[in-house]
């Protein structure tokens, strides 16, 4: 439902634009047909030019509908649909353990907090050690934490967010500063993530070693707006 929303809001501009032009030529007929009623002599002319009339204001009266509903699906429904994940943000997240679809709750952090120790293994998921510290609210990762051993499918989880926002990108690379062409695409998001699940990383291709994963954030323009790396280790199997 929400591409659906997402993808009427983009062609909105498009749609109003049409039925702008369209009511414009519709004008023009009005124009028209008040002509050529006022210069009709016999009956059968004025009732032709009433049917055409009648005609033309259904004509209007469904574009009129269709641009309130291109409204209200583009301007209140997505608004809508901004406040409720705005609320589930303040739900905990979870880390997902592998092959099991139950959620623990965590605490929501601060981006730009200190990194929090984690204590406990959760479903036999390695100890969240710490979490990534993120330059921008936009992009950040809240699971994996810095350091931490991860194997087999590990819920990458965070926020991708942007008032522009065309799509994020998860990537992979060897080691604990790679360079921009060491990462490997992992997957892409075209929805806006809140705290919530960005991607499940399949890490059994790669052999046991330091890994840095790292979430990007791209606007419509086709420009990287913020980014968020983390440092993990993988153990493989």
């Amino acid at each position: 439902m929400s591409l659906i929303i997402d993808y009427i809001a983009s062609l909105a501009p498009w749609i109003y634009g049409l039925c702008g032009l369209i009511a414009l030529y519709y004008l023009y007929k009005v124009r028209t047909i008040r002509m050529e009623r006022r210069q009709a002599i016999f009956a059968l002319e004025k009732e032709r030019a009433a049917r055409a009339m009648a005609h033309v204001l259904t004509r209007v009266t469904g574009l009129i509908l269709l641009m309130s509903a291109t409204y209200f699906i583009s301007e209140v429904m997505t608004r809508a649909m901004a406040v409720n994940q705005e609320a589930e943000g303040n739900v905990p997240v979870a880390e997902v353990a592998p092959g099991n679809a139950e959620v623990a709750a965590t605490p929501t952090p601060n981006p730009e907090a200190e990194a929090v120790e984690g204590a406990a293994e959760v479903a036999g998921v390695p100890e969240l050690r710490s979490l990534a510290s993120c330059e921008d609210e936009n992009a950040i990762i809240l699971t994996p934490g810095v350091e931490q051993e991860i194997a087999d499918v590990v819920a990458m989880t965070g926020t991708a967010t942007h008032e522009n926002f065309a799509e994020y990108t998860i990537e992979i690379a060897p080691g604990t500063a790679p360079e921009d062409n060491d990462f490997t695409l992992l997957g892409i998001g075209r929805n806006q993530v809140r705290s919530g699940t960005l991607l499940d990383i399949d890490t059994s291709p790669y052999i046991s070693g330091v890994y840095s994963l790292r979430m990007r954030v791209m606007d419509t323009n086709g420009t990287f707006v913020a980014a968020c790396q983390v440092v993990v280790r993988i153990v493989s199997n």
